[in-house]
């Protein structure tokens, strides 16, 4: 056998660790799925499969039924509605979700190869450490895909027509792709401080993702997708009360997770000296994670090669030996390498096999008794109404589709000014609550004891509570319709 085919079969101890760290990703994936946004881009997807086309408008609400709205994901959702058809489930659908996660893992990784199996490790490590723990099972995914793909497209120097089906992809799928710009337009700024001179290579690029821009006009919704992003300025309001808008909360698990990883992460850039290519898209996207949390996971994207580049061993320096001098490297055990590989695919399928044998949604933060004791008295259809919070909107929609009607959800981008305001008079119990629901005609609420308005409602002699149940709790209006 030839030393070239010898090298060939031969492992690499750094694509080892290349397939654990993708299997960090993986194995975040194969979670249940609790997020309740998801839920309502599930029912979107499941109606869609159905056969009900792509919503236009609000299918889902009585406060805001009929209003014009722009389904951003609705590439995802279709995925997850034939996810859910095929697989008469959701099961599917999480290891789907798991692919992606491990798909988005292996192009972080690769984008942080530093040269040798430690460094590589390090620098993939600390880049998933900033971003994963705020990897939503949700359209997210996709877009942080996309960001991976646009940045590995310009890293690698590969063709810049390849923008054009990413870029479209992306817009299909989340409205997080002006971010895409946002970090082509930073590297330009900062290859002309290093260079002093027109970007050529980047401005090409920049061109090519405008062409991607311009095609993702063909589609079902055709150019409202490219205005989506615009909603976030004419509602600012609304979207400052969601967690993923507001600064990351550091003083929760994941948050302070994130945090180290991210501190050590800024270390390590800090004792490099980095070129102004690297330094402005850094500060820019480290800045805007700070700003929202949404932004968090795409600034570990975009510090991947940034990391890479900084633990890169300098040119001339040796490879295994300590003290920097040439030296062979140590010989490869080629049994444990393939134990290692044959582990980590064992690994694998016991954690795929485990979306089978496991619920594939977690409901344990929702009301699923008090909703299931609201159907069965019947106070969830006409001529009742139900108040509730944000996300248990997400919930009833998911479990009854257009056949219940909720109050709101999360889709803050959907609803009017007014009914977003009418919601946080209601989670704040401010003075004019009875009022909002009087003007809605609620006769029936759904609340967590332990806010305020529970409180209010008990207190105003108005409201009879009918179940209590954990931390659940549900008032009927005296008056209402029997």
């Amino acid at each position: 056998m030839s030393s070239l085919t010898r090298r060939l079969r031969a492992l690499k101890l750094e694509s080892l660790f290349v397939a654990a760290l993708v299997l960090f990703g993986f194995r975040l994936g194969v979670r249940p799925i609790a997020d309740n946004s998801m839920f309502t881009h599930l029912r979107t997807g499941i109606d869609i499969a159905g056969g009900r086309g792509i919503p236009r408008f609000d299918p889902y609400s009585y406060t805001a039924g009929g209003e014009r709205w722009v389904a951003q994901s609705w590439l995802p959702e279709w995925t997850y509605g034939w996810l859910h058809r095929l697989g008469d489930g959701f099961e599917l659908v999480v290891l789907g979700q798991a692919l992606l996660c491990s798909l988005l893992a292996l192009l972080v990784v690769r984008l942080v190869r530093a040269g040798s199996s430690l460094r590589t490790t390090l620098a993939g490590a600390l880049a998933l450490g900033i971003g994963a723990p705020f990897w939503s099972p949700r359209p997210l995914l996709f877009g942080l895909v996309c960001m991976a793909l646009v940045v590995t497209v310009v890293e690698r120097r590969k063709a810049p027509w390849l923008l054009v089906p990413i870029v479209w992809l992306w817009v299909q799928s989340h409205g997080s792709f002006p971010l895409g710009l946002a970090w082509l337009g930073a590297r330009a700024v900062g290859e002309w401080l290093d260079w002093r001179a027109r970007p050529n290579d980047t401005l090409r690029y920049l061109g090519w993702f405008g062409a991607g821009l311009a095609a993702s006009i063909v589609s079902p919704l055709g150019a409202r997708l490219l205005l989506f992003p615009l909603t976030v300025g004419d509602k600012r309001d609304a979207f400052t009360s969601i967690v993923e808008w507001q600064s990351p909360d550091f003083q929760s698990s994941a948050g302070r997770f994130s945090l180290v990883f991210l501190a050590l992460a800024l270390v390590v850039l800090l004792r490099a000296r980095l070129s102004w290519r690297d330094l402005v898209p850094t500060v820019g996207f480290v800045v805007a994670s700070l700003v929202a949390l949404r932004n968090l996971p795409a600034a570990a994207v975009v510090l991947a090669p940034v990391l890479g580049r900084a633990l890169r061993r300098p040119e001339g320096a040796g490879s295994w030996s300590s003290g920097g001098s040439s030296s062979s490297p140590p010989a490869v055990n080629h049994r444990l390498n393939r134990v290692m590989l044959a582990t980590i695919a064992l690994a694998f399928a016991i954690f795929g096999a485990s979306v089978f044998t496991t619920p594939p949604l977690r409901l344990r933060s929702y009301p699923v008794k008090a909703v299931t004791f609201l159907y069965d008295q019947r106070l969830l259809s006409d001529p009742h109404r139900l108040a509730h919070q944000d996300f248990v909107g997400n919930y009833l929609s998911l479990r009854f589709g257009r056949d219940v009607k909720v109050f709101v959800d999360d889709r803050v981008d959907m609803y009017p000014s007014e009914i977003s305001k009418d919601y946080s008079t209601l989670l704040g119990a401010t003075p004019d609550s009875l009022g909002v629901l009087e003007r809605h005609a609620v006769d029936v609420v759904l609340w967590n004891r332990k806010l305020a308005l529970a409180t209010v409602l008990q207190a105003s002699g108005a409201w009879t509570e009918i179940f209590r149940e954990g931390d659940w709790v549900v008032y009927r209006r005296s008056t209402s319709v029997p």
